[in-house]
C-alpha cells in the first residue's frame, strides 16, 4: 500500500522540457505523545513511502486545534470521548467504510460496547454510541457505511504507585488518602482527571452522583467544592496536562500515586524508576482512541490519510502499541508481528518467558513479572466508566479549572 510521492508534467512534445518533479507535502497527524511516538513514525514512513509531520500537543490543546483550524491538519488522533465536541464544529469528516481494508476485523468492543456478547456496558464516553454516522448527519450506534472515527488503540486504566509496593494500593480512595497527601499527581482533562477524583470520592464514600459520567449542576458544584478542599490542604502534588509532566513529577519524588498512561508506565520502567499500576477493585476507567479525517482535505491528502489509516489496521502499529501498554480494535492483526512470548504477556496476562521491551527496544518486564490486570478480555470486562465529556461540559470545565487553581 504505497502511494506516489511525486507528480509529472504530463506527456508532450518530446521536444518539450524534462518532466518536473514535485515533492509531496508531508501528512499532517494531530494528536498526543499517546500514539505520536518516534517507532510509529519511521514504520508508517517505511511502508507509505510519504513524510509524516506529527503535531504532537495535550489532550486539551489538540481538541481545541482540530476545531477551530482544521486546515492546519490532515489526520486527527484522538480519544472518541471527544468527538462529542468536536463533531458538532464540522472540523473532521465522515470516515467511508468501504475504503478501510480491515474494518471487518475490528471486533466488538467499539462497535457494540461491549466485548463479548451479554456482558454489561459501562457508562460514560462509550465509543459504539459516536462511531456510526446516522442519516441525518448525527452520531450514533445504528450501524451504517460512515463512521466518525476508525477505532484503533484503547485500554482500562487504574492508577500508578511509584516507590512504593504498588500491592498495598488497591482502592480509587487510596488517592485521597491522607497517607499520600502531598504526593498526588493527577490529570488535569477535566473529562480525564475527574473520573479518577470522582471514583475515589465514591470509593470513600465523600460523594455519591447520580450518575457518575453526567453530573448535575449541583453535584459538579459539589465535586469541585470537594476538590478546593483537598487543594487547600496540599493533598495534590501537581495537576498534568501532558505525560511529559507526569513523568518529571514522578521522577522528582518518590513516593507517588496517581494518575498515569501505560505509555508513562512503560517509560518510566525502562528508566529504572520501581512503579506498578493499580487496578482497583471498584474497576478501571476506561478509554478509547480513533483516527478522524479534517474536512479540509484536497483528493491526495484524502488518499493519503486513508492510506495511514489503513495502515494503522494492519499489525504492526497494533504490536508497538502493546509494546507500550495499549490495546488494537483488531487484536488478530497484531499478532503475527508479536513473538509468542509477546503476545502471551500483553494480551493473554501471562508471566514473561523472556525479557519484554517498550515500542523502543528497552527493557521493562524481567522473566517472569506479570503485568497487573490480567488478559485483554479481563481488562475490558472491568471497565465501570469511559472517559466522558458530560452534558453541562463548558460549565463544568469552568468549575474544575477553577477548582485546580488555573
Amino acid at each position: 500500500m504505497r502511494f506516489d510521492t511525486a507528480d509529472r508534467t504530463s506527456r508532450g512534445d518530446a521536444r518539450s522540457a524534462p518532466a518536473v518533479r514535485r515533492t509531496r507535502p508531508a501528512l499532517r497527524v494531530l494528536g498526543t505523545s499517546v500514539t505520536q511516538i518516534e517507532p510509529i513514525k519511521a514504520a508508517s514512513k517505511k511502508a507509505l513511502g510519504v513524510a509524516l509531520d506529527f503535531i504532537t500537543l495535550d489532550g486539551t490543546a489538540a481538541q481545541r486545534r482540530c476545531a477551530l483550524e482544521p486546515g492546519s491538519f490532515d489526520v486527527y488522533d484522538q480519544w472518541f470521548h471527544d468527538v462529542d465536541l468536536i463533531w458538532p464544529t464540522g472540523s473532521i469528516q465522515p470516515i467511508d467504510l468501504t475504503r478501510i481494508i480491515r474494518w471487518d476485523e475490528i471486533n466488538d468492543l467499539p462497535k457494540k460496547g461491549r466485548l463479548t456478547p451479554g456482558s454489561a456496558r459501562a457508562p460514560g464516553g462509550d465509543p459504539s454510541l459516536r462511531l456510526f454516522v446516522q442519516a441525518d448527519g448525527s452520531l450514533g450506534e445504528a450501524p451504517s457505511q460512515r463512521v466518525s472515527l476508525v477505532p484503533t488503540v484503547h485500554n482500562a486504566d487504574g492508577f500508578a504507585v511509584a516507590g512504593a509496593e504498588a500491592g498495598v494500593v488497591t482502592s480509587w480512595g487510596a488517592l485521597l488518602d491522607p497517607r499520600w497527601a502531598g504526593k498526588v499527581v493527577l490529570q488535569s482533562d477535566a473529562a480525564i482527571g475527574s473520573l479518577d477524583l470522582l471514583l475515589a470520592l465514591v470509593a470513600r464514600g465523600e460523594f455519591s452522583p447520580g450518575a457518575i459520567d453526567d453530573l448535575s449542576l449541583e453535584e459538579i458544584d459539589a465535586l469541585t467544592a470537594l476538590i478546593g478542599v483537598y487543594r487547600s490542604r496540599g493533598h495534590f502534588r501537581q495537576f498534568w496536562a501532558d505525560e511529559a509532566e507526569a513523568l518529571d513529577a514522578i521522577c522528582e519524588g518518590n513516593p507517588t500515586i496517581g494518575s498515569l498512561w501505560w505509555s508513562g508506565l512503560t517509560n518510566l520502567r525502562a528508566r529504572g524508576q520501581t512503579v506498578s499500576m493499580v487496578i482497583p477493585g471498584e474497576g478501571c476507567r476506561g478509554w478509547f482512541g480513533g483516527l478522524g479525517l479534517s474536512a479540509d482535505l484536497n483528493d491526495w491528502q484524502r488518499d493519503a490519510a486513508y492510506d495511514y489509516l489503513n495502515w494503522w489496521l494492519e499489525g504492526e502499529a497494533g504490536a508497538l502499541m502493546a509494546r507500550n501498554g495499549a490495546y488494537m480494535s483488531n487484536p488478530a492483526a497484531v499478532k503475527p508481528y508479536l513473538t509468542p512470548a509477546e503476545w502471551a504477556f500483553w494480551y493473554e496476562g501471562r508471566p514473561a518467558e523472556e525479557p519484554i521491551c517498550d515500542a523502543f527496544g528497552r527493557h521493562i518486564y524481567a522473566v517472569g513479572e506479570r503485568r497487573e490486570g490480567g488478559s485483554y478480555a479481563e481488562r475490558m470486562e472491568r471497565i465501570v466508566v469511559w472517559d466522558t465529556v458530560m452534558t453541562e461540559h463548558n460549565y463544568f470545565v469552568r468549575k474544575w479549572e477553577a477548582a485546580l487553581g488555573h
